[in-house]
């Protein structure tokens, strides 16, 4: 899931003119955190409750999602040729990613820890 997450954020890493690689790397890192959940479902016992597995792929796919979003957000700032603009809020999106999904995670993980 992790791995997933990771995959993605190397979209904001790719140069802003490469549209179809950010495209694919972010929504084969999507099709990864799924299949990974399906994986991790089948080896974990049966719950009714929502778990912190769920919580955390569910968060997963979100912010995967936000960034093939902020992908849309980037080629529609190329096509009006605002390339310093594009790079600029790939930068900040990227840390702004970063940031709240490893805050989210560790929020998240200490709920369950019970601390």
């Amino acid at each position: 899931m992790y791995v997933s997450f990771l995959i993605a954020l190397a979209c904001f890493f790719i140069h802003t003119d490469n549209v179809d690689s950010r495209f694919g790397l972010s929504v084969g890192a999507l099709f990864a955190v799924i299949g990974n959940k399906y994986i991790i479902e089948s080896s974990l016992p049966e719950s009714s409750s929502f778990t912190l597995v769920d919580t955390l792929h569910g968060m997963t796919l979100f912010f995967i999602l936000t960034v093939i979003a902020s992908s849309g957000c980037v080629l529609h700032l190329i096509k009006h040729d605002k390339i310093k603009q594009a790079k600029s809020f790939d930068r900040i999106a990227a840390i702004i990613s970063i940031g709240v999904y490893l805050v989210l995670n560790i929020l998240f993980i200490a709920q369950a820890n019970g601390s």
